[in-house]
C-alpha cells in the first residue's frame, strides 16, 4: 500500500488542491481518490464543485470523471453532479474539465448540454465539448464534432478530428467523410494524420494519394503507417520497405508499428500468391 492510500480522504482532497494545473503531487492525490471511489470521496468531490475557487471546481470534476477507475462507482451521481455544474459554470477552464469528465463517464444524458457547449466563445470550453461529444454515437454529437473539426483553435480541431476519425470509427456518413477530407489541408501535421487514419478506416479513396505522399516524406509519422495498413493499397508496400531500409532498426514505437504493417502487407501478398488462377 502506498503512502497515499493510507491518507484520509480529507487529506487527499487538500493535497489535490496544491500547486498549478499540472502539479504532479496534486494529480497523484486525484488518482488515489479515484481509486478509492467511496461515498465519502463522492461527497467531497461534489462539495468541491460548489467551491468559490475555479481550480477546486476543476479538481472536483476531475475526480468525478473517473471515480472507481476500472470499476466505476456512483456513475449516476457523478453524472448528475457534473451536468448540474455544467448548467451553472461560467469559467472556461472548469467547463473544459467537466467536458473531459463527462467523456470519461460516457454520459449520454449530457448530449444536449455538450452540443450547446460546442458553440461556447471560449476555445477551452469547446475543447471540453469535443471530449464529451466524441464518446457519444448520436447524430447530434457527430454534427457538432464536424463543426468543431473546422474550429479556429488547433487543439479543438485535433480532438474533434480524432473523435470523428477514430473514436467514431463505426459511424460512416458522407458528411463525416467530407469533414475528414477537409482536414487533409490542415496546417497541423497531426490533424492531417488523424484525418488520414479516419478516412482509411472507412476505405475512402481520397486518402490513398495523401498516404503515398506521406510515406515518401522526410518525416513519416505513425498515422501514415496506420492509414497504409487500413487501406492496403499495393503501391504502399515498396514505400514502406524503403522507410525500413533507410534507418537502423530500433525498439521504438514507430519501428514496432512499421514492422507490424509490413507483416500485414506480406501476409496479403502471400495470400494472393496462393490463390488459384
Amino acid at each position: 500500500m502506498s503512502h497515499l492510500e493510507e491518507r484520509s480522504t480529507e487529506a487527499l482532497i487538500q493535497a489535490s488542491l496544491e500547486g498549478d494545473e499540472d502539479d504532479e503531487r496534486a494529480w497523484d492525490a486525484i488518482w488515489a481518490l479515484r481509486r478509492r471511489g467511496t461515498r465519502d470521496v463522492l461527497d467531497a468531490a461534489i462539495q468541491l464543485l460548489g467551491d468559490s475557487s475555479a481550480k477546486a471546481r476543476g479538481r472536483g470534476a476531475a475526480i468525478l470523471g473517473q471515480l472507481g477507475k476500472e470499476a466505476p462507482t456512483f456513475p449516476k451521481e457523478c453524472g448528475d453532479a457534473l451536468m448540474g455544474q455544467l448548467r451553472r459554470e461560467q469559467e472556461p477552464a472548469v467547463l473544459s474539465a467537466i467536458g473531459v469528465a463527462l467523456s470519461q463517464l460516457q454520459e449520454p444524458r449530457a448530449l444536449p448540454q455538450l452540443v450547446t457547449l460546442a458553440s461556447h466563445p471560449s476555445e477551452e470550453a469547446r475543447y471540453g465539448a469535443a471530449h464529451g461529444l466524441a464518446v457519444l454515437a448520436a447524430p447530434e454529437a457527430v454534427d457538432a464534432l464536424i463543426r468543431l473539426s473546422a474550429d479556429t483553435d488547433r487543439d479543438v480541431r485535433d480532438w474533434a478530428t480524432f473523435g470523428l476519425g477514430t473514436m467514431m470509427e463505426e459511424i460512416d456518413t458522407p458528411e463525416l467523410r467530407d469533414a475528414l477530407a477537409a482536414r487533409l489541408a490542415d496546417e497541423d501535421p497531426e490533424i492531417v494524420g488523424e484525418a488520414l487514419v479516419g478516412l482509411a478506416y472507412r476505405k475512402d479513396p481520397r486518402a490513398i494519394e495523401p498516404v503515398r505522399e506521406a510515406l515518401r516524406g522526410d518525416a513519416v509519422m505513425v498515422y501514415a503507417l496506420e492509414a497504409a495498413a487500413e487501406l492496403g493499397d499495393p503501391s504502399f508496400h515498396p514505400l514502406l520497405l524503403a522507410i525500413r531500409d533507410a534507418h537502423a532498426p530500433s525498439d521504438s514505437y514507430f519501428d514496432r508499428v512499421l514492422k507490424d504493417v509490413l507483416s500485414q502487407f506480406e501476409q496479403r501478398n502471400s495470400a494472393e500468391a496462393d490463390e488459384p488462377t
